[in-house]
């Protein structure tokens, strides 16, 4: 069996075939323009799916859909997202009616924590957190090895853990939030503040390609020993401790894995986030969890294939 798994972002949507071991057979990729709308977009998409199609007929059984936001599984549609501008749009029936394949659709932080699940843990009946570290941060719960949403399917949004009383604003319209700390806008915006000039910095660390005032920077001037990169990056580390601590005292899971594009400079944020963990007063929970960085950027879109295909199987793979 393979499945597709749809990866929604702000800017690009990708598109692959992966098989039930996790193996990627096919990808696409188009540009989401959800200004648009989301029934252009549903067309342009569902115009793609005959390509899959044609190279791999019955063997495609399912579509697995991820999207930032506020999602409703059980509907199949996107109650709000902020990145694409789009309040109550229904994804998965429409997708389901061109294409003829069942859909299944989950926050974009879900589809990745189930990519971890499958790939990084080897689904191993545990209990797993999932932070995607990008401009914000997605948080997907695999309990007991099935994927929580909670009450309302808004599990997971440690992103707007409060870790300072009244601090830095957040994209969510509240203050103090872990994501006003650890996302890679906010990770900036303090760069900024200790930063003399941009443009200099930026020809100095960017990439030589690109070169960029951004976190990849930010990564390069830390390697090379900067001293407001190096602090700007153990702020990061100590704040993103404190938001894991009351995760982890919570839920007390097997596994965190971290993900995302933030997550590739954790030579230089890991020392003071395992600096808070390790400082904590109930020691148990913390000397059992596992703490993991994947390297492979395109958990979400895999995960979202291959929770497809786990839906088509057994339909009780969320709760």
């Amino acid at each position: 069996m393979i499945g597709i798994g749809i990866d929604i972002g702000g800017t690009n949507t990708k598109i692959v075939a992966v098989n039930a071991a996790g193996k990627l057979v096919m990808q696409e990729r188009f540009r989401t323009e959800a200004g648009k709308g989301a029934a252009d977009f549903v067309r342009r998409l569902s115009a793609i799916i005959p390509a899959f199609r044609r190279k791999y007929g019955k063997k495609l059984v399912s579509i697995g859909i991820g999207a930032a936001g506020d999602v409703d599984p059980e509907k199949g549609k996107i109650r709000f997202s902020p990145n694409l501008g789009w309040r109550n749009v229904s994804l998965a029936a429409p997708l389901g009616r061109l294409t003829g394949l069942p859909c299944f659709m989950e926050n974009d932080a879900n589809m990745a924590a189930w990519g971890a699940f499958e790939l990084e843990l080897g689904r191993k009946k545990s209990t797993a957190i999932t932070l995607t570290l990008g401009t914000g941060i997605g948080t997907g719960l695999i309990l007991d090895g099935k994927l929580y949403h909670g009450a309302t399917g808004s599990a997971g949004e440690a992103g707007h853990f409060k870790v300072e009383r009244d601090g830095r604003a957040c994209h969510c319209g509240g203050r103090g939030c872990l994501e006003a700390y650890c996302g890679s806008y906010a990770i900036m915006a303090r760069a900024r503040e200790l930063v003399k000039d941009e443009a200099a910095f930026a020809r100095r660390f960017g990439a030589p390609a690109r070169r960029k005032f951004n976190t990849i920077c930010l990564t390069n001037a830390a390697a090379a020993g900067n001293r407001a990169a190096l602090r700007v990056w153990a702020e990061t580390g100590d704040y993103l401790g404190r938001g894991l601590a009351g995760l982890i005292l919570l839920l007390n899971p097997d596994y965190v894995v971290l993900t995302g594009g933030v997550s590739k400079a954790k030579k230089w944020f890991l020392p003071a986030m395992n600096a808070v963990l390790r400082n904590q007063q109930i020691e148990t929970p913390f000397a059992r969890v596992r703490v993991k960085v994947s390297d492979n950027s395109d958990l979400g879109s895999h995960g979202a294939a291959l929770f497809g295909l786990e839906k088509k199987r057994k339909p009780c793979a969320a709760n």
